[in-house]
């Protein structure tokens, strides 16, 4: 806790932590900004692979795709440099909650699903157009998991309130749902009326 302690008090944990209600410049608002453009380069384009893996745009192959990864790669270090950034303006708080390793759990299962993703799809083992079962197998798990990570970092902004953490959890879990009823009810409708067979013959 001391460690924790002379890292919040250090010049540049004050100045990250004061320096936006205290100067024009705004640091943290900045970094956080360009943390969350990390996630967006990182997230974004591997929910496309994923979802076109698991059958979405069947006529758009998978081999023109591979570039993206240099961008998620991208995305994940700026994510990495701006999070650790980040820590020492609120380092009591970070360190000290759960759910922040939580967050760091999840987000490092998804970067091993995202490096056996590229090893199935793009390396040998999926056809460009037939993914194989265990690419659909690593596309659900990394909605999964990217879920997951998204919501845990969520979470992390409601520290100071353990009732509204879990009152946002369950407004969380129970969308999840939701969208997965709808999504699910809409696919099978789709089947049943005929629409997928007729978007894979354009294809």
């Amino acid at each position: 806790m001391e460690l924790l302690v002379w890292l919040e008090n250090t010049g540049f944990g004050i100045w990250m932590r004061e320096a936006d209600y205290l100067y024009s410049l705004f640091p943290y608002t900045f970094v956080l900004a360009m943390h969350t453009v990390g996630l967006a380069l990182l997230v974004g384009p591997k929910v496309a692979i994923d979802l076109r893996i698991l059958g979405v745009a069947p006529s758009l192959p998978l081999a023109p795709m591979e570039p993206f990864f240099r961008l998620m790669w991208t995305g994940f270090w700026l994510n990495a440099v701006t999070g650790v950034i980040l820590i020492p303006g609120f380092a009591i708080i970070r360190l000290t909650d759960p759910v922040f390793y939580i967050k760091l759990a999840i987000i490092a299962l998804a970067i091993v699903n995202l490096r056996s993703t590229y090893r199935e799809v793009f390396r040998g083992g999926s056809d460009s157009r037939q993914p194989s079962a265990r690419a659909k197998v690593q596309a659900v798990t990394s909605l999964g998991l990217w879920t997951a990570a998204i919501v845990t970092g969520r979470l992390l902004g409601y520290e100071y309130s353990p009732f509204v953490r879990w009152a946002a959890l369950r407004v969380f879990v129970i969308t999840a749902i939701a969208i997965a009823v709808i999504g699910a009810g809409g696919f099978m409708a789709a089947r049943s009326l005929g629409w997928s067979k007729a978007v894979r013959q354009r294809g």
